[in-house]
């Protein structure tokens, strides 16, 4: 596991952003390596397709080879229908000219890893150097087909594998077993490195979708043209509404998200009311470009209004960089958020904290972010709804809003806020909103807990008086 101290300490922004380009390997021998066993040598006429062959490889214990080419389909390609791993089971191929493909259009998973009961974990697995396909083109969106399904796992690494052409999901890290009856399976200690997910037609559920678990990271990915309108989004931590789910130790780190979709999030952590909030989050290092959903590129929501007694999230957002999506961070509820060192640019709409709704508002949040032509469709750069202890320090807003009534880089209100900042923001180069700051106070807002000093104006502005 990555700690947020470690990856900042260890490599800064430049760095991180530098390792999200060309992230897939050179195609490398076709020999089998030392001490691995090659899935077309276990293969025997009666077999229908590759599923049999790379099962009876797995069963020898060593790792198993699939060299590039020789699966049954006419192309080369291995075609596998629910090929289940067990514990220590290592996948490797030649790159991405090693292919694995759903076997056919009636195939719902190509890899499963499942374990049968809530004590047994299947542990150290590792898919490495392939690429498996699933059938999206011929069937269209059919959610629960998923295309690796892994339940109850622990030790887990997918390291520089193309998943494309899902119908579903095409990675689904399932903390429960919802096949037969709804029972908790651990999912701990997973890390996606290096790895292209390729919706192909954005006809599909998520990318990524993880119900529970700890320890997960998500590191120097690329994500293209996932996610259906109606759909979630490309990355999803998202449990079902039952008490044993939880999410702790979560990473997205470095990655990079392109012409995606979805209705809440590109990177989304939504949480029901009866399971506990997530804990240690850093989203941190990624680009996001050419998002065609309705969420934001980054969306925290746990359904429920922080109190004092509610423990801290610890949810660091930072050194992300967007553009031209719909909106930059969309923050409905939670406790301990801090989102600093963004870049949000060219945003139809806003970005938010504390949505005005029965289960929204935020506490002890706070943002330090760089807006520029945010809000030209809306014409706010900022919303603030509701919550308590909320700062807004060292942001700078540019060209701002859409000079229309009401268009403003802030906006405030109309929920409950209480104890909030507004220092030492630059809100100059906001010429064409009519104002800086839009208020719609609720009938509980407490001017007096409102700190607003040294920001930045240009002259002759100046900001309302509480």
């Amino acid at each position: 596991m990555i700690s947020a101290e470690r990856y900042w300490t260890r490599r800064g922004v430049v760095a991180g952003l530098a390792a999200i380009g060309g992230i897939m390997p050179a195609v490398g021998a076709c020999s089998t390596p030392a001490g691995s066993v090659a899935v077309p040598d276990f293969r025997v006429s009666a077999d229908r397709d590759d599923t049999a062959a790379a099962q009876r490889a797995i069963a020898t214990g060593r790792p198993v080879h699939f060299p590039a080419g020789q699966g049954s389909d006419r192309d080369g390609a291995y075609l596998l229908r629910e090929l289940a791993l067990r514990s220590g089971t290592r996948l490797s191929g030649d790159g991405a000219t090693s292919v694995l493909r759903a076997a056919d259009a009636r195939t719902r998973t190509a890899i499963v890893a499942m374990s049968d009961t809530a004590q047994q974990t299947l542990t150290d697995i590792t898919i490495q150097d392939l690429r498996v396909e699933g059938r999206v083109k011929e069937t269209g969106f059919v959610e629960h087909w998923n295309l690796i399904w892994l339940s109850g796992v622990a030790g887990v690494r997918i390291d520089r594998v193309e998943i494309a052409g899902f119908t579903s999901d095409g990675l689904f890290l399932g903390a429960e077993k919802q096949r037969v009856t709804r029972e908790p399976r651990i999912i701990r200690d997973v890390i996606v490195s290096d790895c292209l997910f390729d919706g192909v037609n954005n006809n599909n559920r998520n990318a990524i979708s993880v119900t529970g678990g700890s320890d997960i990271t998500i590191q120097r990915c690329r994500f293209r043209r996932c996610t259906r309108p109606n759909m979630p989004g490309p990355i999803d931590f998202e449990p079902e509404p039952y008490r044993f789910y939880r999410l702790e130790r979560l990473r997205v780190l470095d990655c990079d998200f392109q012409d995606c979709g979805g209705n809440y999030g590109q990177v989304a952590i939504m949480v029901p009311d009866v399971v506990a909030p997530p804990r240690d989050i850093l989203i941190a290092g990624n680009r996001f470009r050419g998002y065609r959903g309705t969420g934001g590129d980054v969306t925290v929501s746990i359904n429920r209004q922080p109190d004092a007694a509610m423990p801290s999230m610890r949810c660091v957002i930072e050194r992300n960089i967007g553009e031209g999506g719909y909106g930059g961070f969309h923050i409905f509820s939670g406790k301990g958020v801090t989102l600093r060192n963004n870049s949000w640019t060219g945003y139809s709409s806003r970005s938010f904290l504390g949505f005005a709704m029965p289960s929204g508002g935020v506490m002890d949040a706070s943002v330090a972010d760089r807006f520029s032509g945010c809000g030209w469709r809306e014409g706010v750069a900022l919303a603030i709804y509701k919550g308590d202890n909320i700062r807004v320090e060292g942001s700078s807003f540019t060209r701002s809003g859409n000079g229309r009534p009401g268009s403003a880089p802030i906006f405030l209100g109309p929920g409950r806020i209480r104890r909030l900042a507004l220092v030492g923001n630059d809100l100059r180069n906001n010429e064409t909103a009519r104002g800086l700051v839009t208020v719609e106070r609720g009938t509980d807002y407490l001017a007096a807990t409102t700190q607003i000093t040294d920001n930045l104006l240009s002259s002759g502005q100046r900001l309302p008086q509480f």
